[in-house]
Parts: C-alpha cells; sequence; structure tokens
C-alpha cells in the first residue's frame, strides 16, 4: 500500500479523480480493503451500494452516508 501513496511524488502521473483514490487511501487505512474502498469512494454519488460483503457494509456504514445493503 506504500508503494501506492508515492503517487504523490511522481510528476508525470495524472490521476483521473484524484480525491476518489485520495478517499480510498483513508478508508484503507481504516481498514477497508483498497478494491473495496475505490468501488466505495468511486460510488459517493449513488444513491445506493450494494455488496455481499458483511465486513464491507459494516465498516463502510462508519465510513459515508452511502446507502448500503446486501443484495
Amino acid at each position: 500500500m506504500f508503494r501506492l501513496m508515492k503517487w504523490k511524488r511522481l510528476l508525470n502521473v495524472q490521476l483521473e479523480e484524484p480525491n476518489i483514490v485520495a478517499d480510498a487511501i483513508e478508508w484503507h487505512k481504516k481498514d477497508l480493503d483498497f478494491a473495496d474502498a475505490l468501488h466505495l469512494s468511486k460510488s459517493q454519488t449513488s444513491r445506493s451500494f450494494a455488496t455481499f460483503d458483511k465486513k464491507l457494509i459494516k465498516t463502510a456504514l462508519k465510513l459515508t452516508n452511502i446507502p448500503i445493503s446486501e443484495p
């Protein structure tokens, strides 16, 4: 994960949505799987987020206001 955080130092790298990646990194630090954090962060403007992952639901409910549930 620390390698991923070095993107800030790479002048020739531009992220398409840096705020989404920044949120995902912060949430990953709070025990959320990075891929899950990235999907959740990208879903901030969605009406809801569905997953079968009970741990993700429990953790994500503490981090965001998106309605999260099992399908």
